[in-house]
């Protein structure tokens, strides 16, 4: 299987990398087979996510899926975001090979403890 254009598009031209100041919430997950990390920060608005950021070591497909997720990850509710499934990761760069689909596992997995810690720091975790 051949990237998709739209994940070719976030590893070459990533949105949303970075460090953010006074995030909301703060959740990592690893690939510990490749070493993979994502780490996802959170600012949040009225329980909506209304800006995330990321840091990330590993692999172009994982790079690409943190970029999509946080564009994904914008305007979801807390809640909905604690319990996004890798599928919605997979789909938000238009499909990995099998051999890279841990790259929605370590995204999902991040940004599902980014707004668990989101929650808990609000009290409603």
């Amino acid at each position: 299987m051949q990237y998709s254009p739209t994940l070719i598009d976030h590893f070459r031209n990533p949105r949303n990398a970075g460090v953010m100041r006074e995030p909301d919430g703060v959740g990592e997950d690893e690939f510990t087979e490749c070493m993979d990390l994502a780490r996802f920060y959170l600012r949040v608005r009225d329980g909506r996510v209304e800006e995330a950021r990321f840091q990330a070591y590993g692999c172009g497909p994982t790079l690409a899926a943190c970029s999509a997720g946080t564009e994904m990850a914008a305007g979801f509710t807390l809640e909905d975001l604690a319990t996004v499934p890798p599928a919605q990761i997979e789909a938000a760069v238009g499909g990995l090979p099998p051999e890279r689909r841990h790259a929605a596992l370590v995204v999902a997995g991040a940004l599902r403890a980014a707004a668990r810690d989101a929650l808990a720091r609000n009290g409603r975790g």
